[in-house]
This record gives C-alpha cells, sequence and structure tokens, in this order.
C-alpha cells in the first residue's frame, strides 16, 4: 500500500471514527429527560437572545431610572460616551450576570410552558380519538374536530404561568443584574477598571434586607409578566397555528422568526410602564444612581435635584417605597410620559430578541426530540 493511500485509509477512518461519536451522543441526548432537554433549549435560546440586545438594554435601563429627556437619535451618543469612559465591554456590562439569570429563567419559562402545551395537545388527541370512537362511519367527515397547537385562551394560560414560575425562581439575579447596570466601572490609582462583582452586589441585597431585599420589585415584575409572557406566547402560538391552517405545514424558520417578532413588539408596549417602575424599584435608594460611582450621568441628566433623590434618602432611612408610590413618583417628576420612556427602544429590541428566542428554542427542541415526540407534535390532518 502506498503513503497516499494509507493517508487516505487513515482519513476515512477518522470520519468513520468523527461520525460514530456523533451517533453515540445524539440517543444519549434523547435519553435524558424531555424536561431537561426543553430546560437546556429554552436556556440556550435566552442566552442568545440576550446576548444580541445586550447594549440596547443597558442604554435603556439608564433612562428609565433617570430623569434625562430621552430621544431615540441620542442613543449612539450615549453609546459612545459608555464606550469612551468605561470601554466597549461596558455596553455588555452585567452581560454575564445575565446569562446566569436567563438560562435557568427562559429554560424554566419554555420547559413550563411546553409541559402544559402538551398536557392541552394530548387532550386534544383524546377528544379526537372519542370522537372517532362514538361518529357512525355513514357521518359526514367533515364534523371531524380538526385542531393544531392550542387555542387562544390555552395559550394564554400556559404563558402567564410559564412567566410567573419562572420570575419568582430567578428573581434575585434579575435584581442584581439591573443594579450592575447602572453603577459605573471605578478605576484604581493606577488607572485599571476595577469590576463591581455580582457576589459583592448580591451580598449586599442580602445584607441590607434579607430574603425581602432580594425580591424588591417583584410586585410589578409578577404584574407585568402575566400579561406580557401570556400575550407573548400566546401570539407566538396563535401567529404560527394560523401559517399552518392558510398552508397546511408548519412555519418555516422565517416564519417563525417573524411570529416572536410580532409577539414581542406587542407584549413589551403593552407591559412597559411596569417595567419602568420595576427597574427603579430595583435600584433607586438602595446603589448610587447619581455622582461619580453612577453610569446615569453619560445621558446628561442625573438625580440630584429632583423627587427622586428624595426617594432614594427615603428609602435609605426608612423603607422601601412601594410599587404605586414608586409610579406616582415617575409621574410627579415627568408626568405620564415617564412611564414609557425608552419604550421605542424596546420596539427595536423586543422584536430581535422575541424572534431569535423563539426560533432557536424550536430548533433546539427539534434537534434533541425523540422520533415519538416529533410525531406527537406533527400536525393533525
Amino acid at each position: 500500500m502506498t503513503a497516499m493511500e494509507g493517508e487516505t485509509t487513515a482519513a476515512g477512518d477518522d470520519g468513520n471514527a468523527h461520525n460514530r461519536v456523533s451517533e453515540r451522543m445524539v440517543p444519549r441526548i434523547e435519553l435524558l429527560p424531555k424536561e431537561l432537554r426543553n430546560l437546556i433549549a429554552g436556556g440556550v435560546a435566552g442566552m442568545v437572545a440576550k446576548t444580541f440586545v445586550a447594549p440596547i438594554d443597558r442604554i435603556k435601563i439608564l433612562y428609565q431610572i433617570s430623569t434625562a429627556h430621552f430621544r431615540l437619535r441620542d442613543v449612539p451618543g450615549v453609546a459612545f460616551k459608555i464606550i469612551r469612559t468605561e470601554g466597549v465591554t461596558a455596553l455588555w456590562k452585567g452581560n454575564l450576570v445575565t446569562m446566569i439569570r436567563v438560562f435557568p429563567y427562559s429554560g424554566i419559562q419554555f420547559m413550563i410552558f411546553d409541559r402544559i402545551k402538551m398536557h392541552f395537545i394530548r387532550k386534544h388527541d383524546h377528544e379526537r380519538s372519542q370522537w372517532l370512537v362514538e361518529t357512525r362511519p355513514h357521518e359526514d367527515e367533515g364534523e371531524r374536530p380538526k385542531r393544531w397547537g392550542l387555542s387562544p385562551s390555552e395559550s394564554l394560560i400556559s404563558g402567564s404561568l410559564a412567566g410567573a414560575v419562572s420570575v419568582c425562581c430567578t428573581y434575585p439575579l434579575d435584581l442584581t443584574r439591573a443594579q450592575l447596570a447602572v453603577l459605573r466601572k471605578k478605576r484604581s490609582a493606577c488607572g485599571k477598571n476595577i469590576h463591581q462583582s455580582f457576589p459583592t452586589v448580591f451580598a449586599n441585597n442580602y445584607k441590607k434586607g434579607g430574603m425581602v431585599g432580594l425580591y424588591r420589585g417583584i410586585t410589578p415584575t409578577l404584574l407585568g409578566i402575566l400579561p406580557y409572557s401570556g400575550i407573548a406566547f400566546t401570539i407566538n402560538e396563535q401567529a404560527k397555528r394560523k401559517i399552518h391552517h392558510v398552508t397546511g405545514r408548519e412555519p418555516s424558520t422565517v416564519e417563525r422568526m417573524q411570529c416572536g417578532a410580532l409577539s414581542g413588539l406587542v407584549a413589551q408596549s403593552m407591559t412597559y410602564p411596569l417595567e419602568v417602575t420595576r427597574r427603579r424599584m430595583q435600584t433607586i435608594g438602595i446603589i448610587p444612581t447619581s455622582g461619580g460611582e453612577s453610569a446615569v450621568n453619560v445621558l446628561g441628566g442625573t438625580l440630584e435635584t429632583t423627587g427622586a433623590q428624595k426617594t432614594a434618602e427615603y428609602v435609605t432611612t426608612h423603607k422601601p417605597a412601594s410599587m404605586m408610590c414608586t409610579i406616582r413618583q415617575v409621574i410627579h417628576e415627568q408626568g405620564f410620559r415617564g412611564l414609557v420612556k425608552g419604550v421605542s427602544m424596546n420596539w427595536m429590541k423586543g422584536p430581535i430578541a422575541f424572534s431569535i428566542s423563539f426560533t432557536t428554542f424550536d430548533i433546539v427542541q427539534g434537534l434533541m426530540a425523540t422520533e415519538s415526540e416529533k410525531l406527537e407534535r406533527a400536525p393533525r390532518h
């Protein structure tokens, strides 16, 4: 055998070995519990989506907690100021914490939604089987029940429950992430950046308020997530269902992204005032929101001469402001416009994040699904 033939044979053996390893790995993934596979798929989907929109998120949070006037055309300038004062990576400040939070948050959300969804689908299949048993052969086949996916009410219930459970499980991480986004990187005497660490901020929240301190601001979060998650999943599911009814096939990747974008646009617009309230409750009076330690100064406005400063002083000496008190303070400072300040940034971020998240989940879930699960999810004709 020549040297070239030997190399070809070796290369072929390497290729075959790689294929055998891949074939062994796929069954191993499929052997994992279904809930764990959905948790992984949802976590990956959330991490990919959040990383894409992290810079928009950070700038939006700074506007939400300050009195600076918001104009969309000023956003690029704010981004350049952050880069100039803190470096490019500052646009993704707190993103590692976001990844730590979003993997369980998104994973739990998608896992619970899928579990409830499959409960309804099996119920539909049972009703269909009962109809087939009870219907006489000569009866009109046109009366046969045809359902694919969830009804609007089923989607709303599934999405709302999934969102509420995932928020309760991961809220302390979201609180810490919001505070890290507001804090400015400190510089040492030699000019090096000193990072505010996740454990430090997390521990400070616990020291100041115990377990209650870790869940400060959860009331508007839950009030917001119920319609937010419910509406998002409902629009996404119903849009895909409509595509199936019209075309007779499952939605393509592009169509799935369009469905996710629409769901994100509507859901985030409807619940945005509660997001502003939540961010203020998570930061004001707990961490510096003005002065040298805060990044809010890059917006050109601070909290030093406003009613929010009084709120911060009250929180420091008494107790955290309630949700209604926070809403009244925002309206007093900036009018009702303060409750929707920065929403146009969400109109950019929401469709991108949701289209990536929903589509990535569908793809990763499909790659890890068993043959029986693929058949169970297939459209019913």
